[in-house]
């Protein structure tokens, strides 16, 4: 029984890495290495052009009950496009970055949209790496580095949505 159990959770576990790996996934995620070259490519010609900035930086500094004081800074790089039906422009981001500490642990975070949905994740702790790749059926692809998951996957998707909401009322505003 004990050999039919451990035999079944390996294969399992096999099923779930190859599935992982298919010639689509595989295309996506060379895709969303592509849109995350060119999202920085962008960023960086725009700071040495000297244009005026596409983006939006937004810093809270609060306490917090056991980790003490905390700084969170999220940036925001977006676009905008002629919308039609309100007459105004729609501003939409395309990379996220978010810096935070609890206590004296730092972590980083970037997000990488296509079109409206999250196309990349990525978050570093201080020893720990989580970079997920998403398609449009859900996770195409994730790389772990460390002991621990910092984040699920899920809830990347749900943080993200967050921070375009937060977004959104602070840019998209019609009066």
């Amino acid at each position: 029984m004990k050999t039919f159990l451990t035999t079944t959770i390996c294969l399992m576990a096999v099923l779930t890495v190859g599935a992982q790996n298919t010639s689509a996934d595989k295309a996506r995620v060379e895709k969303i290495r592509k849109m995350y070259a060119d999202a920085k490519e962008n960023i960086e010609y725009r700071k040495k052009a000297e244009l005026p900035p596409d983006d939006l930086v937004a810093t809270s500094n609060y306490m917090a009950a056991g980790a003490g004081p905390i700084t969170d800074t999220t940036h925001y790089f977006y676009s905008g496009d002629w919308d039609e039906e309100a007459s105004t422009i729609l501003y939409q981001p395309y990379f996220i970055t978010r810096s935070y500490n609890v206590g004296a642990t730092k972590y980083y975070q970037e997000f990488l949209f296509d079109d409206d949905d999250l196309a990349f994740f990525y978050m570093k702790g201080e020893n720990e790496e989580v970079r997920y790749y998403y398609g449009k059926t859900g996770l195409a692809h994730e790389s772990l580095k460390g002991e621990e998951r910092l984040m699920d996957d899920a809830f990347a998707i749900r943080l993200a949505n967050d921070l375009k909401s937060a977004f959104n009322l602070m840019m998209n505003r019609n009066y």
